[in-house]
């Protein structure tokens, strides 16, 4: 029996935003800084950049990337786009070089479109991407001779696009690279997953209110920032406020500012907005819950009471990948264990499993698969990778390339990814790179650490600090033993150390942490010689 969630059969981004135009038409529903746009208007200005993309060739199947940062005309173009029936291809604003080159080649996509901050970037690989042959910039077009103008397509007829339209199983494409070494992966997902995710969000797990403000500073190439945050809105009448890149001296004032009710993270945020904090007494702010994926940056059960203390907010951990539409497992407000990253969602099957792909035990850890109860709701396949989605959708299950483990009560505990866990035998199982690293930066001569594992030969794996101290501090690897010694268990305890003056990076910023376990220990202090030695 079918048990589609969404109402009165939407099933398409369009589909979506046409009917909460004709439900709400006056209700806010997107703000940009000091722009602000109801359902109504943001349908009409929708339609009109799609027919202009119409009159200018763009047609369903046609691949568009928007390489750009945050802006209401990325919103325009996304739902445009997905009218259309076109593929739409948001790329990281971080790539760069041979990794921008790649995902636009890999892409196929004939039209771009760039803004003043991407353009350069762009610029410098256009030779190698003979496949574009439409851009478009988004901003102040004067003067400007090689790009189209973005502006021009608001001229369009205001009234639906003819043609044909997406449907449930029309493809989006977010690029995603996991690694810093290996070249950006296409990820085919149906926009049924959007309007799937964003109900399954704003009815089922959060229960949004017309009266909350969602807010964030992520960037809208992230399916998870458009899912949860603009569609997850929509479905509660609820509005979407976004900014600019995230600004710790400024984030709790846009929050106040716009009278926020929900955040949304990822990543560290949560820790860099904890370690600011100063005073006992909580600080005033009108949100009530944070909604995110820490994938194990400070958000441990410490941390998130911490947090919960300091903000007065409620602390909705989740996880979830790309390949599952950005959500597989969350805590909600009347089910939820601190800690966790919560239980799973009701299209989706979870389990924990060994490398045969067997399940393992209650509190055993193994790699996270995941799989869908519905159909449409996540990964199409890797884009002209027919190998690599073999091989991540082996066993009918999504390989996620985390590790974890489920309690007894079914709650998820994200511990690594697969590169940020170590692997230190039968018994002690895995462990989290990112606990050690969260050790290490407590130190007051510490800047920042990575902690990789090196193999031995016993099979297993040793632990290795690299670790980078503050200017001018003095900072040897006695120090750094000494510390992890006082707050981890002897399994946890790095063997290895080495003071670097900095860390090997990609050129999106990513740590290479394979250079790092490569190098090996022949300029590593060791904890069981006491001594710098070389092999």
């Amino acid at each position: 029996m079918r048990t589609d969630p969404s109402p009165d059969g939407v099933d398409t981004l369009g589909g979506a935003l046409e009917w909460k135009a004709r439900e709400t038409a006056d209700d806010p529903f997107v703000r940009y800084h000091d722009e602000r746009v109801t359902y109504g208007d943001l349908d009409r200005r929708v339609n009109a950049v799609a027919n202009g993309l119409s009159a200018r060739g763009i047609e369903a199947g046609e691949t568009v990337c928007l390489f750009m940062y945050n802006s209401m005309e990325y919103v325009y173009l996304y739902f445009a786009l997905a009218k259309l029936g076109a593929v739409v291809a948001p790329i990281d604003t971080r790539f760069t070089g041979e990794t921008l080159a790649a995902a636009l080649a890999k892409s196929e996509a004939e039209a771009i479109f760039v803004d003043e901050r991407t353009r350069a970037a762009y610029d410098s690989v256009r030779t190698d991407v003979p496949n574009v042959t439409t851009e478009y910039f988004v901003g102040n077009h004067s003067g400007e001779r090689s790009y189209r103008a973005f502006d021009t397509l608001l001229d369009g007829d205001e009234s639906a696009p003819t043609g044909d339209p997406g449907q449930a199983d029309t493809v989006s494409v977010t690029f995603v690279q996991r690694r810093a070494t290996e070249q950006p992966k296409g990820v085919r997902l149906p926009q049924y997953s959007y309007v799937n995710t964003g109900w399954e969000v704003a009815t089922e797990l959060f229960e949004f209110e017309p009266s909350d403000r969602i807010f964030t500073t992520l960037p809208l190439y992230s399916i998870f920032t458009f899912q949860l945050g603009i569609v997850g809105a929509l479905f509660a009448d609820a509005e979407f406020v976004f900014s600019d890149p995230f600004d710790p001296d400024t984030y709790w004032r846009q929050v106040n500012d716009c009278e926020a009710t929900v955040i949304l993270y990822l990543g560290r945020l949560l820790s860099v907005l904890n370690s600011q904090h100063v005073g006992s007494e909580p600080m005033e702010n009108p949100v009530e819950m944070a909604i995110g994926h820490g994938f194990g940056f400070g958000t441990d059960e410490t941390l998130i009471r911490e947090f919960e203390a300091r903000f007065d907010i409620t602390v909705l951990e989740g996880y979830g990948i790309t390949q599952t539409s950005t959500i597989a497992t969350y805590n909600t407000p009347e089910d939820r264990r601190i800690g966790s990253s919560g239980k799973a969602v009701s299209y989706a099957d979870v389990e924990i499993v060994d490398e045969d792909d067997w399940p393992v035990d209650t509190g055993e850890s193994g790699e996270i698969v995941i799989r869908p109860k519905r159909p449409n709701t996540m990964l199409q396949g890797y884009l002209n990778e027919p190998e690599q989605t073999v091989n991540v959708c082996r066993n009918q299950w999504i390989h996620s390339g985390d590790i974890g483990y489920k309690d007894e009560d079914g709650f998820v505990h994200f511990i690594a990814n697969e590169d940020n866990s170590i692997y230190r035998g039968r018994i002690a199982g895995r462990v989290s790179s990112l606990e050690i690293e969260g050790v290490i930066d407590t130190h007051p001569s510490v800047r920042e650490s990575v902690v990789v594992g090196v193999e031995n030969q016993r099979g297993t794996e040793e632990i290795k600090a690299v670790v980078v101290p503050e200017d001018d501090e003095a900072l040897s690897p006695i120090d750094v033993y000494r510390h992890c010694k006082q707050s981890l268990p002897y399994l946890k305890v790095p063997r290895y150390v080495e003071i670097h003056a900095e860390l090997p990076r990609s050129p999106t910023g990513k740590i290479r942490r394979r250079n790092l376990r490569e190098t090996g220990i022949d300029a590593a202090w060791d904890r069981e010689a006491g001594y710098e030695f070389s092999r």
